[in-house]
């Protein structure tokens, strides 16, 4: 893989962190919205109507880039021959239980040092 294409799937692992961050930061900001509106209906509708569908945007591309990175990061430690059989088994746990975190870990270690280290011998 070249060092392009290693960084650009650095910069999609790390998408979900920011629009983790991004999203929490939106959905705080919708009830703080809310609650100022106090009882103004004409402002709360277009507080839900003008922020609510970016929360429901956001959260539906997350899940999708998730999806597609687990599937990814599962299929790539699997057919990796640098990982031995038992930390397989350790990477795909993982990405399964905390996922998001542990992506850019195994990114950092597998993918971009993947030409530093030597092969090992299983």
């Amino acid at each position: 893989m070249t060092k392009s294409r290693k960084l650009l799937l650095g910069i999609l692992t790390l998408l979900p962190i920011v629009l983790t961050i991004v999203f929490l930061a939106s959905f705080f900001s919708f009830f703080i919205g809310m609650i100022r509106s106090g009882g103004d209906e004409q402002m709360a509708q277009e507080w839900i109507l003008g922020n609510f569908l970016w929360i429901v945007l956001m959260s539906v591309i997350l899940g999708l880039l998730h999806l597609g990175l687990l599937i990814y990061f599962i299929v790539h430690a699997i057919n990796n021959g640098l990982v031995s059989s038992n930390e397989r088994i350790v990477w795909i746990l993982v990405f399964i239980f905390v996922g998001t975190i542990g992506m850019p870990i195994y990114w950092y270690l597998r993918i971009w040092r993947a030409d530093d280290t030597p092969a090992r011998q299983q």
